[in-house]
């Protein structure tokens, strides 16, 4: 009588499994795409700065300008956007440790800065925004050990 096992089988898709974990693509990655939409909403949509308040508000003067040339509401709230460049122009970029969320366009890191010069911390990622990132990458994690 032959006994025979799959154990060298098994071995193999865990360390395949440990291996895909261990890549920074996999989690950072799916991390980084679950953010973009929730950085855009507060940032573009709510006007929220990192500590939740409001970014700020718009001068009479901008506002008009805002309105008149650009077909922008009556809003006074600051949401970081006149032409849209700067929210459409969100992207996944590759880093050493993985993925981050960074802009198509070094225009757009420029109006950043100023931004955060201006109004303070708005890009960082709020307490809310630290807990998505991390159940994404718990999820990510439990499907690729359970395929």
């Amino acid at each position: 009588m032959t006994i025979t096992d799959n154990i060298p089988f098994v071995i193999g898709n865990i360390l395949a499994k440990f291996r895909e974990l261990d890549n920074p693509e996999t989690v950072s990655r799916a991390a980084a795409l679950a953010l973009m939409p929730e950085l855009r909403h507060r940032i573009h949509v709510e006007g929220k700065k990192t500590d939740g308040s409001a970014i700020g508000t718009y001068s009479n003067s901008y506002l008009k300008l805002r309105q008149s040339k650009y077909n922008r509401t009556s809003d006074s709230t600051v949401i970081a956007s006149l032409t849209r460049q700067l929210e459409n122009g969100y992207t996944l970029k590759a880093t050493e440790k993985g993925y981050t969320i960074g802009n198509a366009s070094p225009y757009n890191d420029e109006k950043i800065q100023h931004l955060e010069e201006k109004y303070g911390a708005i890009w960082q990622l709020t307490e809310k925004e630290r807990e998505l990132t991390q159940i994404v990458a718990n999820e990510t994690t439990l499907l690729i050990m359970n395929k």
